[in-house]
């Protein structure tokens, strides 16, 4: 019995990566404001959109995630960039 899918070509290649990046551009003001609070250490209040508020310095940033350092813990929480409401410095 010959396949239904024997005639049928593709170009559809599956990404090799499949968290796309979300247009993380150095270039937007608001990236660039993150990277001056991460080189400066600030202290930031992170607010969650489930209500919950977060503090400490952030280590990096990427497309997805940022790090966020806090003073009870010697590895950085990891928290996604889409579930974030505000982010403001504390001191």
């Amino acid at each position: 019995m010959a396949s239904v899918f024997a005639g049928v070509r593709t170009t559809f290649r599956f990404p090799f990566h499949t968290m796309e990046s979300t247009g993380f551009d150095p270039s937007l003001p608001g990236i660039r404001l993150i990277q001056s609070w991460i080189r400066e250490q600030r202290v930031l209040g992170i607010e969650l959109n489930d209500g919950r508020r977060l503090d400490g310095c952030l280590a990096w940033q990427d497309p997805q995630y940022f790090a966020l350092q806090r003073e009870d813990s010697n590895d950085p929480v990891l928290i996604n960039r889409l579930a974030v409401l505000t982010i403001r410095p504390l001191a």
